[in-house]
């Protein structure tokens, strides 16, 4: 492990907001709705309709989409205005810089009012959350690489007054369900984004339609486990959260509080933004990834789980280390930091030779290994001179490391408990849901978009993912197929390309199919070969720290480029949308 010197850098992610701003709502602070929303509309369902906020607020922003194909010279009626979504992809900071490159050319290009809706997974949802404290960002287009928080120490006294991350874990540490999201969320907002966004998603339910429409998107990891298709996905919007394929929905305000056979048993505090984050923006999620930060000698074994477990407990202390590192000045303190660093890394590379030992006795040196790192820290704690930091530090602690070895994950009170309908399956008769990062099911949220519920015409996937390229669509394909949803045909040709992609594919829907453009962040334009693709893949990988300044302005040109060097493609496949929607409607469908 390198030293966390200099790590101040943070993602150039998010729009100007006022720490007065930041400050204005409270932790436990919960949106309620109306006073005469009653118990029973709390949950909705089983649905594949909009919930009436959804509803009125698409019928408002189509408003603003007719307005915006009008200036792009696109023919369309108020009555045919096309669906058009813009997605997303999982790559931790990869995904989060690329992102917010693509919408700022968009926003230059006049692109960003055509859309309909904005769906995000994993490092996407990075920029989406930081992009949305703003109500009006779409429209600002103002954007800052200026933390809120400046360099206000996490363990900071003032930490006690502000709510900071000290504060915020010290008081989500009492909650029943706390879990590694709610440390993996002030993990990522503090270090990454420096932004602690205490705000909630179902405040946004008030506000007009000057944004997209914004969908998170998560999976619930038993019902993932255990294959059950139906219930994997899982949703937050301002209006509502749930299962869209079960058509299972609860109150955004009301996620987490305690219900049974759908009634409201106990009222409890809305997760707010930062606790999202945790759960829909963790890139220790994605198991394709998590390989990248394993010593050589590790990729022999067979004890898969077990080994994912342990490069998960690793990189997360490397990165709580790294909170650990801010704000001190004290030279004597600064060595015990970096020799704490030391032993966690020498402890992670120290090469034994498992793979010759059996597939039980791997877990339990894996095991071993992973009581090791925590001990690792504990003593280290100890070992800190008596003070303020240490306080901090040590209360922290005592939170954390117990997480760390029961790994769990995204824990929220199930609100379709003890529901009497045979569709709700077995992995949901729990009282508590484990909501995970979906970038390990599909690192672009399609699921969300397909269907007649929102009815989608053109879907613009920017792929920012790890991986094998195009591995997202044809897991989309797959998945669309084995829940009866439209999905448009995947010509087998252009996965040939896989290695060295183009950087524009549209992927044309007939009937109720959606069009997809799919547009892959390094390609044939930017990359002279297979070779470079893979080296600009190894240079801004999921797994590492915060990138340098001159990374981030890089990255975020790749991305802008991407999307200027195509605008007229874009514009292309809208207008044809834009056809294929009041030929529908005129019941004569053609696919352009």
């Amino acid at each position: 492990m390198v030293s966390c010197r200099g790590r101040a850098v943070v993602l150039a992610c998010f729009v100007c907001v006022s720490l007065r701003g930041l400050l204005a709502q409270p932790v436990n602070a919960t949106a309620e709705p109306s006073p005469e929303t009653s118990a029973k509309q709390l949950v909705r369902g089983p649905s594949d309709a909009l919930s009436p906020g959804e509803a009125e607020f698409i019928r408002q922003r189509k408003e603003v989409v007719l307005a915006s194909l009008g200036r792009l010279n696109i023919s369309s009626t108020a009555d045919s205005v096309p669906h058009i979504a813009l997605l997303g992809s999982g790559g931790g900071q990869r995904a989060a810089v690329a992102l917010l490159g693509s919408l700022q050319q968009m926003g230059q290009d006049d692109l960003l009012d055509t859309l309909l809706y904005m769906g995000g997974v994993s490092g996407s949802t990075w920029t989406m959350a930081l992009l949305y404290s703003d109500p009006q960002w779409s429209v600002n287009k103002v954007f800052s690489s200026q933390g809120v928080h400046g360099d206000i120490p996490w363990w900071s006294p003032v930490n006690l007054i502000v709510p900071g991350p000290y504060w915020w874990l010290k008081a989500k540490s009492k909650d029943e369900d706390f879990s590694l999201s709610e440390v993996w969320g002030v993990l990522t907002s503090y270090l990454f984004m420096k932004h602690m966004d205490q705000r909630l998603l179902s405040a946004e339910a008030s506000r007009d339609s000057t944004n997209p429409y914004p969908v998170y998107s998560a999976i619930e990891k038993e019902c993932f486990n255990t294959n059950t298709t139906d219930a994997v996905w899982f949703e937050f919007t301002p209006h509502e959260a749930g299962f869209p394929e079960l058509g299972h929905f609860v109150s955004t305000a009301y996620l987490g509080s305690g219900f049974e056979g759908g009634e409201l048993k106990e009222r409890k505090p809305e997760m707010d933004m930062v606790q999202l984050l945790g759960i829909v923006g963790s890139a220790l999620a994605n198991e394709d990834s998590i390989a990248e930060i394993a010593p050589p000698w590790m990729n022999k074994l067979t004890a898969g789980t077990a080994l994912k477990d342990h490069l998960r407990i690793y990189f997360t202390l490397t990165i709580l280390v790294d909170m650990l590192d801010s704000g001190i000045t004290n030279v004597t303190d600064l060595a015990k930091l970096e020799e704490l660093q030391k032993r966690v890394s020498d402890k992670h590379l120290e090469v034994v030779p498992l793979h010759n030992l059996t597939k039980e006795k791997q877990v339990e040196e894996l095991q071993r290994r992973n009581l090791a790192l925590v001990e690792i820290v504990q003593t280290w704690v100890k070992e800190l001179d008596n003070g303020v930091y240490k306080v901090a530090v040590t209360e922290l602690m005592e939170v954390v490391l117990p997480l760390l070895i029961k790994w769990q994950w995204g824990t929220t009170e199930n609100f379709v408990y003890g529901v009497k309908d045979s569709e709700v399956p077995d992995c949901l008769q729990s009282r508590v849901l484990n909501l995970i990062d979906a970038g390990i099911s599909i690192n672009l949220p399609y699921e969300s978009f397909l269907g007649k519920k929102r009815d989608v015409d053109l879907l613009i996937a920017p792929e920012f993912s790890a991986g094998e390229m195009f591995e997202t669509l044809t897991l989309a394909r797959d998945y669309a197929a084995a829940v009866g949803k439209p999905f448009p045909v995947i010509d087998e040709q252009v996965l040939l390309d896989k290695d060295w992609p183009k950087d524009f594919y549209v992927f044309p829907g007939e009937n109720d199919q959606p069009t997809i453009i799919f547009m892959p962040l390094f390609n044939r334009i930017n990359c002279k070969d297979e070779a470079e693709v893979k080296a600009r893949m190894v240079e801004y990988s999921t797994f590492q720290r915060p990138f340098s300044a001159e990374k981030i302005a890089a990255l975020q040109e790749i991305a802008r480029d991407n999307m200027r060097n195509n605008k007229d493609a874009v514009v292309r496949e809208i207008q044809n949308a834009s056809t294929r929607r009041q030929g529908r409607r005129n019941g004569t469908d053609s696919a352009l």
